[in-house]
């Protein structure tokens, strides 16, 4: 039996045979491995921005804000509207008040942080903003107004001018 397995080891085709398969099943397990961390790695960063977006959301429904009061000076084209913060959620920021002036126009007032008293409202804080309209608003009118806070969240009232 030794003769035929020194026959065996001495023959060139089953060393080169062995080693090929050898080096193949190698080959295999290191893309294997390769496309295993890869996949790993894409797992982890959907699961990452997946829980920022979650996040995001869950806190702009924590907002909640109300208008405490509006007041439209008409000889001074100025809007002050006082608001409070009432969610669970703090460094509420408004960045943009649209104000229905007539049925058909819709004016667009973004917030400048020179133009703004208020910067961000915490949990319970009360703040206000006064801004000019341009064009001027029309005296004697309903007027609907709407913020845009920085995290998406809308909040809509009506004053009169």
């Amino acid at each position: 039996m030794q003769p035929r397995f020194l026959k065996l080891l001495k023959s060139r085709r089953a060393v080169s045979a062995v080693i090929s398969n050898l080096i193949l099943i190698a080959a295999v397990i290191v893309v294997g491995f390769a496309v295993l961390a890869w996949a790993q790695s894409q797992s982890s960063n959907y699961n990452n921005q997946y829980s920022s977006v979650i996040s995001s959301d869950t806190n702009q429904l924590r907002e909640r804000m109300v208008f405490e009061y509006i007041y439209y000076d008409n000889a001074h084209n100025n809007l002050t509207v006082y608001l409070m913060n009432f969610g669970t959620i703090d460094n509420v920021n408004v960045t943009t008040v649209y104000v229905n002036n007539t049925p058909n126009s819709t004016i667009a007032l973004r917030l400048l942080s020179s133009g703004a008293s208020i910067s961000s409202l915490n949990a319970t804080q009360e703040g206000y903003f006064s801004i000019s309209p341009s064009p001027s608003l029309v005296p004697g009118t309903n007027c609907p107004i709407k913020i845009i806070t920085a995290r998406g969240s809308s909040f809509v009232g009506t004053f009169a001018t």
